[in-house]
């Protein structure tokens, strides 16, 4: 078994699992070069950590990000782990090392700053106006991806409760809710929009609204903001708003009821936006003992 037609037949598997193009081609972009570093027609039984840790070797010495360079080694160890299941082949990729990535603090909009994220909202005809409302609204307020929001189901929505039911990666459903300012633009949308379609929302001609439509969309409102914006950066801010919100109502916050909201396989994905709202809880709960002493 050469190592190509391994890689041919993990990326087939990956399709049989029902994952987006996206996500295939994630696997592609970053597993066949170093298919084609190693050799191509290497056979599988001659893989061996000396191998691996020579392309590694040649990514660290590239001008890529730390980020860049555990995300390619994150994964050609998932596709090395897969070899050894598949095949019965020992290529020890539970000891490949991911280097850490630094992390950043997430910016959390401001009361103000969402208002001008919503006032930044501008198209030549009101109903392509609001449906850019709802795809924000639709991030901010539920968490969805960009794929999320364009496949959503005119069916699969129900105004009464609040809630829609997501088609997410791997094909895989949930339930998510909305708020009332979401209901709102929905509504209004839904009054608005001249076409129909068994998608809610859609194109200016009636089509299929895609994510790269959606991309161009948040890049022309982002580069009027003077803060960070983008898709993933509205679906973090859910998240994290998410954790802050229910430690201040309850004193205590259920991660794997976000992790089910958000779409989530692994809970310890899911974990790192409790670790970025708790910081923010910290930092409002903090009292200044200098403030104590110095200020009578």
């Amino acid at each position: 078994m050469t190592l190509q037609l391994a890689f041919d037949n993990f990326i087939f598997s990956r399709q049989i699992q029902g994952l987006a193009e996206k996500s295939i081609d994630c696997y592609v972009s970053f597993i066949k070069p170093f298919v084609a570093h190693i050799g191509s027609d290497l056979n599988i039984s001659a893989l061996n950590r000396d191998l691996v840790n020579g392309y590694i070797n040649t990514l660290l010495k590239r001008t890529l990000s730390r980020a860049t360079v555990s995300t390619y080694i994150r994964h050609i160890k998932i596709f090395l782990k897969w070899i050894e299941e598949e095949y019965e082949i020992c290529v020890q990729a539970d000891k490949i090392k991911v280097p850490k990535t630094p992390k950043k603090v997430l910016h959390i909009y401001t009361d103000d700053e969402i208002v001008q994220i919503f006032n930044m909202v501008h198209a030549e005809e009101e109903w392509l106006r609001v449906r850019n409302c709802c795809i924000i609204a639709l991030m901010l307020d539920s968490g969805l991806r960009q794929n999320e929001v364009c496949t959503l189901l005119r069916a699969e929505i129900n105004f009464q409760s609040c809630t829609m039911k997501i088609c997410g990666k791997g094909n895989k459903e949930r339930v998510v809710p909305f708020g009332k300012i979401t209901k709102h633009y929905m509504t209004l949308y839904n009054n608005l929009c001249p076409y129909q379609s068994e998608y809610f929302l859609v194109a200016r001609h009636g089509d299929s609204l895609t994510t790269n439509a959606v991309k161009l969309f948040m890049r022309k409102i982002a580069i009027q903001l003077p803060f960070p914006f983008s898709s993933h950066k509205l679906r973090h801010n859910f998240a994290t708003n998410y954790c802050i919100n229910q430690y201040e109502q309850h004193g205590k916050v259920d991660i794997y009821a976000l992790m089910l909201l958000m779409g989530h396989e692994d809970v310890e994905t899911t974990q790192r936006y409790l670790h970025f709202a708790q910081q923010i809880i910290a930092t409002k709960t903090s009292i200044s003992h200098l403030d104590k002493v110095l200020i009578s």
